[in-house]
């Protein structure tokens, strides 16, 4: 039997890349940064289209921290824009018998956000976020949609947290929101609202 060529064992392999490929195979892998989750619930204000005197507003957002001052992530939102008020009226006698909801207008989708912190401290930070991507606009009257259409989606605004507890923390959002659908069809469809939002953040695992 012919002797293995010197510097390699019976395997071919030099002793220098197995002890190489033993280190690789028992080093831990590289800590990456867990997302920090954000549930938030509020209201819309000023929106201007018909009806247009705003509503309930909400939004869950996933962000991933860049640099500890940056993140970057998604959020998906649903925003009532209003609901019309219609009179009632007793069809045999014409007397008006009251109110009754009409006309409702909400917005709904999904954007990309990036997010800056601007001042923090122990127990505060603020930062100023960014959102882009599509939602869709619907008209509906007594749940049956009368009008939907989808466009380009742009928010910007600030939010104020107060670290409430390890890994949590509470605030307040305001964000002024632009849809660039188009308003040809329906001049009252809304293209610009604001929303002011109660943020619960929960802040994903760090590596140490």
């Amino acid at each position: 039997m012919a002797a293995s060529p010197r510097g390699r064992d019976a395997a071919g392999c030099r002793p220098g890349a197995l002890a190489l490929a033993a280190v690789l195979a028992l080093a831990p892998a590289p800590a990456l940064a867990g997302p920090d989750a954000s549930l938030a619930g509020g209201i819309t204000r000023r929106a201007n289209g018909n009806p247009g005197d705003g509503g309930a507003a909400t939004e869950l957002a996933l962000m991933w921290p860049i640099d500890g001052r940056f993140a970057f992530g998604g959020v998906v939102f649903a925003d009532d824009l209003g609901t019309a008020l219609t009179d009632l009226t007793d069809p045999g006698t014409g007397e008006l018998l009251g109110t009754v909801a009409g006309e409702h207008r909400w917005s709904f989708g999904g954007a990309w956000r990036g997010e800056a912190r601007v001042a923090s401290n122990r127990r505060f930070r603020m930062s100023w976020g960014a959102d882009f991507g599509y939602g869709r606009q619907e008209t509906d009257l007594h749940g049956e949609v009368q009008d939907a259409v989808s466009g380009v989606i742009f928010a910007t605004g600030p939010t104020f947290l107060w670290n409430a507890a390890p890994r949590h923390a509470l605030g307040l959002s305001v964000a002024w929101k632009h849809s660039f659908a188009s308003r040809d069809a329906d001049p009252d469809r809304t293209s610009e609202w604001t929303t002011l939002l109660f943020v619960w953040r929960w802040q994903g695992a760090r590596p140490q």
